[in-house]
């Protein structure tokens, strides 16, 4: 009988064991992986993309219909510029004060605006074409965009690498003051 209490007892252990580490793993929250921000950061940026191309047909045009449009080339770029530009914030955050970073986020932007028109080029498929600008280099990047980069790369570290660095998977928290209910947000 010792023996099979003994078997009893590993098997409750086992199971005790496996369903404590299971409630445990239930209960973390787990940061986005680098894939699922590269597709918020990506999609971010198609997003803006064709936004910004709706406001400027609007304000050179006076184009009500607000035609926006881009390439799906812009998916690859701003899923990695956004990558890249979330990896700077994190090493320079505490270092280097934030209008520095501005310039460099600035700076990374037009060398990755650069070089990824300069291959697209290549195979007849960049999108873009800066041409018309008064201080364009190659037609690839214009340096009248350069407060635009400016400013778009500190909104970009303070509100979309913030907020997409605080998404997480994991179970819904009931410590949370609000719950939402058929879209309305009710006290609890």
């Amino acid at each position: 009988m010792v023996g099979r209490q003994d078997s009893v007892d590993s098997t409750e252990s086992f199971f005790t064991r496996h369903h404590n580490s299971w409630q445990t793993m239930m209960h973390q929250h787990i940061a986005l992986s680098l894939p699922m921000r590269f597709y918020i950061y990506a999609i971010h940026g198609y997003f803006i993309e064709v936004m910004f191309t709706a406001a400027w047909e609007f304000v050179v045009n006076m184009n009500v219909k607000f035609p926006g449009n881009t390439s799906v080339w812009s998916l690859l770029i701003y899923g990695v510029a956004i990558l890249v530009v979330e990896q700077i914030h994190y090493r320079l955050q505490d270092t280097v004060p934030l209008l520095c970073r501005g310039l460099i986020y600035m700076l990374w932007t037009y060398l990755w605006e650069f070089s990824t028109g300069y291959i697209l080029t290549r195979f007849d498929a960049c999108p873009w074409d800066y041409d018309n600008f008064d201080w364009d280099i190659m037609g690839l990047v214009t340096l009248e965009y350069a407060p635009l980069w400016f400013f778009g790369g500190i909104l970009t570290e303070k509100i979309l690498i913030f907020y997409t660095r605080h998404l997480y998977w994991g179970p819904y928290m009931d410590s949370t003051r609000y719950q939402g209910m058929n879209g309305h947000i009710k006290m609890k």
